[in-house]
């Protein structure tokens, strides 16, 4: 099919969406979202973040295409949501790294208050938080990267404030011992 033959399918599919056409819809989604995909992937550099953000373009895409109102303009109107998603994306990315950054200070600092935290040793950390089971992560990235209270942590996980407090303890001995290069807690 060539190329103009392409673009008036896309026009008759978005003129038929917007009449309500599920099949045209769903017709949309087959033909763009390997395009939408491509673009993302090459944003992002990311496969799976880029399935993500073309996922929630659609979702955009599907509210947003009634009020669409010259149908030859669909493709670029498709790409710049998805660009957008991929942006939001990008600032979701930076935004954990930023809390992860500040949890990594605050719980350093609160294993030695007379250290200075620097880049190499905040590496280590976040290797050392990573290696946690998952419940010990958690209550971590809350406690530390969220900045709840331990009443808050407590009802989170709808556990008492006395085992949020042993667990953090538990966490931070343990990263201790592994920043220190123990690996098991003598008696």
């Amino acid at each position: 099919m060539d190329r103009e033959a392409e673009a008036v399918l896309d026009e008759f599919l978005v003129l038929a969406a917007q009449a309500g056409s599920t099949d045209a819809f769903r017709r949309l989604v087959v033909r763009w979202t390997p395009r939408l995909r491509r673009h993302a992937a090459r944003v992002l550099l990311d496969a799976d973040a880029a399935s993500d953000a073309v996922q929630d373009a659609w979702l955009a895409i599907a509210k947003g295409l009634r009020r669409l109102e010259d149908p030859s303009r669909f493709p670029g109107w498709a790409f710049a949501i998805a660009t957008r998603k991929c942006v939001d994306e990008v600032r979701r990315r930076q935004r954990r790294r930023a809390v992860a950054r500040v949890a990594i200070d605050e719980l350093s600092l609160a294993m030695d208050p007379s250290k200075q935290v620097d880049p190499e040793q905040s590496l280590d950390l976040a290797e050392a938080v990573a290696a946690l089971p998952a419940d010990q992560r958690l209550i971590v990235s809350l406690f530390y990267g969220e900045g709840l209270s331990v009443e808050e942590v407590s009802a989170a996980f709808k556990i008492p404030v006395g085992t949020v407090k042993s667990r953090l303890h538990a966490v931070r001995l343990s990263l201790k011992l592994k920043l220190e290069g123990e690996d098991h807690v003598t008696a």
